[in-house]
């Protein structure tokens, strides 16, 4: 459902905003601390006249409980009164019958409970919010269970948890608490404020968030990061439409918690990993969906991913050998190589797996044979090791060449494999280049991990990149007469076997390699 906040400081402008949110909401807001010279009973007046169906949730805030995006005029006589006007206020409201009025955490139980007696006594028709707002961070979650519990403490109708984000993964504390708060009585309202926290209002009502707030224009915003109530509305459409049709309203909402899935990376702004996953969940039949998450802090990201009961999640850089401290369990292969890029979440256990390296073994047999071939892998990370893996399971011979020695020498001797350093690499003698590295990827497509003249050697040269289709490495090696072959096909490969994994089911490899080349044509 959705809420607009009315925050406009002259009564003829409140009421004309009442009335064309009326016809587009399924609440309204006054926001008596906002509206200048507005009469509480002539506002919800006309909204009732306008909508019999509209719900009123009346709110009044200091000066100090209000979101910086907002105008603060505050309480008139504010001072040693101010309670006492807010509460007088309130209970105005619920003379008036209003469905729903706020009163912050912070006003203290004999507050709410003053207000909660004042409601029993006209028959309880309106109920209350108990909020908290916290506009300088987002609190770890074992401190927004805590608040909330002291929220339902009180026995409010709804607790109204607010916070603000400082980075992408504060949304998945705030997110993480709605499945929390909701096997407990109280129905919950939790969000972060903020450009940062703009993912939790679009994905929060799919979780069963209670109430989104949106605004009728984008200058009339009650809190920083509300999106317009056009843009709320907008993406229900979206995620509805990747509802299966067979699918019931009540089924979708039992189910939409622990089905989503999640990229964890730093940066992730160029993956099309969403892409090609929601393609291909929709043509399985899957009301499920995959977003992508820009990660400062991996321990609280792992720790969303188990309170949201998030089913899965892929892992990018630079992140694939430190997750692997934070998961329960670790399948053979991803151990053996020492690094994970997919999570499969079971009831809260989570298991790293890695695909990696069947999706590069894939790629190459398609285009030659591997074993008894010998490969330069450029760079020591988690890809780099997942490639040597795979190459020597089918029986292949991997020699490491990195930038840095030091991290070199550490994968060749847990490999016990030959190492050079990245400078030397025309010294050495093999049959395939693989560059593992980020070097060369979107927006910096004019850089190569190796200069041009160092490539004349190599019959086969790949690169993990697929963003551009064709890097410098690749265009550089196809002048030197090498066959190449980018990194899709590998990229498509790793992402069937993670949707293996997921689901169970064979994913529509055809339509994922599709609608990945079609979208890199259409950037280049």
């Amino acid at each position: 459902m959705i809420c607009i906040p009315i925050t406009a400081s002259k009564k003829k402008e409140a009421l004309h905003a009442i009335e064309r949110s009326c016809r587009l909401a399924d609440f309204i807001e006054l926001r008596m601390d906002l509206i200048e010279d507005g009469s509480l009973a002539e506002l919800i007046s006309t909204a009732r006249d306008n909508s019999s169906l509209i719900k009123i949730i009346v709110t009044c805030r200091k000066k100090e409980e209000a979101a910086p995006a907002g105008r603060t005029a505050g309480i008139k006589n504010a001072g040693e009164k101010t309670i006492d006007r807010k509460i007088a206020l309130l209970k105005e409201a619920i003379e008036l019958g209003a469905d729903f009025v706020d009163i912050e955490l912070t006003e203290g139980r004999a507050a709410i409970k003053e207000l909660q007696s004042f409601c029993a006594k006209h028959r309880g028709k309106t109920k209350i919010i108990v909020s908290y707002h916290n506009f300088k961070e987002t609190p770890a979650l074992t401190k927004l269970k805590e608040i909330f519990h002291q929220c339902a403490k009180a026995k409010p109708a709804i607790v109204k948890i607010v916070t603000f984000a400082k980075t992408a993964e504060d949304n998945l504390e705030t997110l993480s608490l709605i499945s929390y708060a909701r096997k407990h009585s109280p129905k919950i309202i939790s969000l972060c404020m903020g450009d940062k926290g703009r993912i939790s209002r679009a994905v929060a009502p799919l979780l069963g968030n209670y109430l989104s707030f949106a605004t009728l224009e984008r200058e009339g915003q009650s809190a920083p990061g509300q999106f317009t109530v056009w843009e709320m509305k907008q993406f229900k459409k979206f995620f509805i439409g990747r509802r299966s049709a067979s699918l019931t309203p009540a089924l979708f909402l039992r189910k939409a918690s622990p089905q989503n899935y999640v990229l964890l990376g730093n940066p992730v702004g160029q993956s099309l990993s969403p892409l090609m996953h929601n393609a291909a969940l929709k043509k399985m039949g899957i009301a499920e969906n995959y977003s992508a998450f820009c990660v400062q802090d991996l321990g609280s990201a792992i720790q969303g991913i188990r309170g949201m009961n998030i089913r899965g999640a892929s892992v990018t850089i630079p992140f694939k050998v430190a997750v692997m401290e934070y998961l329960d369990d670790i399948d053979d292969d991803a151990l053996e190589i020492g690094a994970v890029n997919t999570i499969i979440n079971n009831n809260g256990r989570l298991t790293g797996c890695n695909t990696d390296w069947l999706g590069l073994i894939l790629t190459l047999q398609e285009a030659m044979p591997v074993k008894g071939k010998t490969f330069v892998i450029i760079g020591a990370g988690g890809t780099a090791r997942a490639a040597a893996y795979g190459i020597m399971k089918e029986g292949g011979f991997p020699v490491i060449a990195n930038r840095t020695p030091e991290k070199g020498k550490i994968l060749s001797n847990k490999l016990n494999c030959p190492f050079y350093p990245l400078a030397e690499i025309g010294k050495i003698k093999a049959d395939c280049l693989i560059n593992t590295t980020p070097v060369g990827m979107y927006p910096h497509n004019d850089k190569s991990p190796v200069k041009a003249s160092a490539l004349g050697g190599y019959k086969y040269v790949m690169d993990v990149i697929y963003n551009p289709l064709k890097t410098k490495l690749l265009k550089d090696a196809e002048k030197q007469g090498c066959h190449i072959f980018s990194g899709v096909d590998m990229f498509v490969n790793q992402g069937a076997q993670q949707l293996r994994l997921w689901r169970g089911k064979e994913p529509p490899l055809v339509l994922m390699k599709k609608v990945i080349l079609e979208r890199l044509n259409k950037i280049e």
